[in-house]
């Protein structure tokens, strides 16, 4: 191999050992960022998630598109408030990020298709209030009066990464109303197609028309391929909302006349009549009964048609809001002499509703189906769209009061009852429904649709036995649906039936129940307390509690766990069930790991659930759990019995708080001050002082905020004779406020023992405190030292109830009372003994070396300082001079305060004086063998005599040394 070859290899094999590790870091990346129950991102393709009402039965002649369905888009992909309450999303450019288009004239030209734009409805929650002369119905209202091609987002309703749009869609279609074709009047309906597309994010440059841009002001295409939104695709920007559904559920058109053959005379069946504009004339005299939203109650209105009509609370629609009518072109056909299944007459209507996604019989309304009869004219032999519009505006029924004049033994209205003639509780007296009462009673989803199903018979009243299933449902058992039938039961009567009318009522997408975070593992007891947290010393710990499990085991409910982003924390009540689960994903806070949640009979909601916080899952620069510090967590379900991921709203949100032991207190900052005695008594109140400083590891808010409990700190002493330590104080929460700014006293009092403890912060982290303890605890002294000592303790409690270890100082605690005694007071001696008193009257020696002092009578005023000796004994020789007057003795302080020679603290306690005369008196000592006065004279005569005698010797002495 030449070299400029390897040297290319080489160049090569280097580039890429840069680049597959910065491929792999980026990738890496965009996962440890990716925040989804599954662990991807979101995707944009707008979904269908459930289709609730559709006139998929379509009448040539009116051929109208309706639609209510839940879309999933990407959360915030849609833009609700880019125009104003009851304005549209027309002019150009376009603002909100969706639109729909649809095929318009079917299978005679695929490729004409038109645009549907959106009218904001929703009332934001400070409409009212930023607006004059607003009012909260205003959206629905503005919803009541449209009879254009529009879509509505009646609510936004978030899980996860995505938002779940309520939408309703109003709009003309143009399918041929005449064809030779037979296939065409097959009963039933024949097929026709109808693909809607659900397009999100810009749409100015979105689509093509032909080899042209489809502008956003244009309404119709009438060469749309929907193979030109390959860009679209590539984004994930576009759906097929009706592809999704089964083939049984798509369009099928209803021809306006029967077709005449030489063999038989073909029908579509019969059909109800799908209103437009003001055929029939509704409440706001327009098309108010598709997709109604009663939340927020209507204002009074005066209808051309009918005159004044009562406004409404919230929940209830007002009288004349829905309809239903019926029509057979079998009655007004020529080649139907005999009348066979002409006369549709007759028709029965029920209210569903959803539940947890089912539908139901709305209980309080329409338990069961309920039958009208006497729709006129019978039979309807009108041909043209015009005289059937006509018919419609004349003979329709309404919900309204049977009482009114206008309908007054009229039976073709719609008024539900119960056997006895009552009204049902929903049904309100004018013929308005209350829907709110029917939600909250049923705990109802918050939608519902009127169903109605034809009854139909021959001219001359006998059964009509065409096409059962389609001319009279009821003989094949299809009207209705309760309780007691299988969910495919209940869509096959519903499909078999007409859905001509809808409302919503505080609508929300059924999602999995909210998990329970119950324990936080730690020590002991793992119970969240009052406010949610737990102490625990592991910084791994195990977060568990309870869930509802998903019905169907095969597709669990998934318990997911976050833990808090400290730069982006947890948003408060997001497990309060608001409207919006949140405002950003930042939110949520870092995915920690799932679990399944098991079936548990101990557990209130049926499951239980465990997931481990590892504390390897923070990303920089998040430094994961740490002592001193806390987590918060939050967790929701994710269920897949959808196939959507459709997530609970969040938990409770449980806090953490990583605790390690806490520090020894400094003893070299205690001291201990002890009262004494003053004039042989101790002061009224006197205690002894014990301070020092402290400085906690866990501190608390003053606030009562988020934040750890503080630690304790306990103080206790003990007699050192004595086994046990006695209490004095213990701290109660919040003494040592983390916000607390230095120099703030405060105090802390023991329940217990009643004492307080005098706090001052000195810094931020360091308090110093003093504890006053009264001289009565101070019991027990009988003479020895080891009675007088106490040792005082102080220790730390972090927020686990876990020790410190003990820091403490000794201390001798002389409080007694001192007294002197005397027992000669002469010009020659003072002297006597010094007591202490213990236990009232029990005399103890003072200790020896304490200093009495002496202050000697006259002028000057002299003193003398004796110290005390064995048994408490002490004397004092008055000084040269002193013979008379009064003088005092007095322990003026046992050692002035100081410590002696084995350290022990010995106080400094003051007698009370003693005082007496200097006697001048003969001694006693002048008796025989008592050594008084006259011995020391025969001493001193004896001594004259000896030196007298030593005298003369000497004389003598001297005189013979003469000689």
């Amino acid at each position: 191999m030449s070299r400029p070859i390897i040297a290319v290899l080489v160049t090569l094999l280097a580039t890429l050992a840069m680049v597959i590790p910065l491929g792999l870091s980026a990738f890496s990346a965009n996962r440890a960022n990716a925040i989804d129950g599954q662990d991807e991102t979101a995707s944009r393709k707008p979904l269908l998630y459930r289709m609730m009402a559709f006139n998929d039965r379509i009448d040539a002649y009116q051929d109208e598109l309706r639609m209510d369905f839940i879309l999933r888009v990407k959360h915030n992909e849609f833009k609700p408030d880019c125009v104003g309450v009851g304005e549209t999303d027309t002019k150009n450019p376009s603002k909100c990020n969706l639109s729909f288009i649809y095929q318009f004239v079917g299978s005679e030209n695929p490729d004409y298709y038109r645009r549907v734009r959106y009218m904001n409805t929703i009332t934001p929650d400070d409409y009212v209030d930023s607006n004059k002369n607003a009012y909260a119905y205003d959206g629905a209202l503005a919803w009541a009066r449209n009879q254009d091609e529009f879509f509505t987002v009646h609510k936004i309703i978030n899980s996860g990464l995505y938002d779940y749009l309520t939408i309703s869609i109003e709009g003309d279609m143009n399918i041929k109303d005449k064809s030779p074709d037979p296939a065409k009047f097959v009963v039933g309906g024949h097929p026709e197609p109808l693909n809607v597309f659900a397009i999100v994010g810009d749409q100015n440059t979105a689509l093509s028309c032909g080899n042209s841009s489809w502008s956003w002001t244009t309404n119709n295409c009438t060469s749309f391929d929907p193979a030109s939104m390959s860009d679209l695709q590539a984004q994930d920007r576009y759906s097929n909302i009706t592809a999704s559904m089964s083939q049984d559920k798509q369009m099928k058109v209803y021809m306006g006349y029967c077709l005449d053959s030489e063999a038989d005379m073909k029908c579509s069946g019969p059909y109800s009549w799908v209103g437009w504009d003001a055929n029939p004339n509704l409440y706001q005299n327009n098309q108010a009964n598709w997709g109604m939203v009663t939340d927020y109650g209507f204002p009074d209105y005066t209808s051309n048609v009918t005159g004044p009509i009562a406004g409404t609370a919230p929940g209830t629609a007002p009288a004349r809001s829905f309809f239903v009518y019926w029509l057979n072109p079998r009655g007004s056909t020529n080649d139907n002499p005999d009348g066979i299944c002409s006369e549709t007459n007759s028709y029965y209507y029920q209210w569903v509703a959803l539940k947890d996604s089912e539908w139901v019989p709305v209980n309080e309304l329409t338990p069961e189906p309920v039958l009208v009869t006497g729709q006129q004219p019978s039979p309807n032999t009108a041909t043209t769209t015009t005289s059937k519009a006509a018919q419609v505006s004349k003979y329709s029924a309404f919900n309204v009061s049977p009482k009114d004049p206008q309908y007054l033994d009229n039976p073709n209205v719609l008024f539900a009852t119960d056997k006895d003639g009552n009204p049902m509780p929903a049904q309100k007296a004018d013929g308005g429904i209350d829907f709110k009462e029917a939600k909250e009673k049923q705990d109802l989803d918050g939608y519902f649709k009127m169903v109605t199903w034809p009854v139909t018979t021959n001219r001359d009243g006998s059964a009509c036995t065409v096409s059962p299933e389609v001319y009279n449902p009821k003989s094949a058992g299809l009207v209705g649906i309760n309780d007691g039938m299988s969910t495919v039961e209940k869509d096959t009567n519903i499909s078999a039936g007409w859905t001509i009318n809808s409302a919503f009522y505080k609508y929300d997408v059924p999602r999995p129940d909210d998990p329970t975070i119950t324990k936080i593992e730690n020590d002991a007891g793992s119970a969240l307390d009052a406010s949610g947290s737990v102490h625990t010393t592991k910084l791994d710990p195990v977060i568990s509690g309870e869930c509802t499990p998903s019905k169907d085991a095969k597709r669990p409910n998934k318990v997911v766990l976050y833990g808090e982003d400290p730069n982006n924390p947890i948003v408060e009540g997001q497990g309060t069930n608001g409207d919006d689960l949140v405002k950003g994903t930042d939110t949520w806070g870092f995915r920690l790991g799932e679990a399944v949640c098991e079936v548990d009979t101990g557990s209130k909601q049926g499951g239980s659930w465990r997931i481990q916080d590892t504390n390897k899952l923070y990303p920089s620069p998040d430094p994961g759990n740490k002592y001193s510090g806390y987590r918060r967590y939050h967790a929701w379900v994710v269920e897949s019995t959808s196939g959507f991921g459709l997530t609970s709203f969040f938990s409770n949100i449980g806090t953490a708080y990583f605790v390690s032991s806490e520090n020894v207190p400094d003893a070299s900052r205690f001291s201990v001050t002890v009262p004494h005695t003053v004039n042989g008594s101790l002061p009224a109140d006197s205690v002894v002082v014990f301070n020092g400083e402290v400085s906690p590891i866990y501190t608390a808010w003053s606030s009562g905020g988020l934040g750890m409990a503080d630690s304790r700190m306990v103080v206790s002493m003990k007699q050192k004779t004595a086994s046990d330590w006695i209490s004095l104080v213990t701290t109660p929460s919040n003494t040592f406020q983390r916000d607390a700014a230095a120099g703030t006293a405060s105090s802390a009092q023991d329940s217990a023992t009643g004492l307080t403890l005098s706090l001052t912060k000195t810094t931020s982290s360091t308090w110093s405190w003093s504890l006053n303890i009264p001289a009565d605890k101070f019991t027990g002294y009988t003479g020895g030292d080891d009675t007088q000592t106490y040792a005082f303790q102080v220790e730390m409690i972090n927020p686990m109830n876990i020790r410190s270890g003990p820091a403490s100082i000794e201390r001798k605690v002389d409080m007694t009372p001192t007294t002197l005694a005397l027992e000669r007071y002469d010009v020659f001696q003072v002297a006597g003994k010094a007591y202490k008193y213990v236990d009232g009257d029990t005399k103890v020696p003072e200790t020896k070396g304490t200093v009495v002092h002496i202050t000697w009578p006259g002028n000057g005023n002299s003193s003398t300082d004796v110290v005390v000796g064995d048994h408490g004994l002490w004397q004092a020789v008055p000084p040269e001079g002193v013979n008379q007057g009064v003088f005092s003795a007095q322990v003026l302080s046992d050692d002035a305060e100081g410590a002696d020679a084995q350290g022990g603290f010995q106080g400094g306690n003051q007698s009370a004086p003693v005082s007496h005369e200097l006697e001048f008196r003969p001694s006693n000592s002048a008796l025989p063998l008592t050594g008084g006065w006259p011995l020391s004279v025969l001493r001193i005569l004896l001594l004259m005599a000896l030196g007298l005698v030593g005298f003369v010797a000497c004389l003598r002495n001297r005189q013979e040394s003469r000689h």
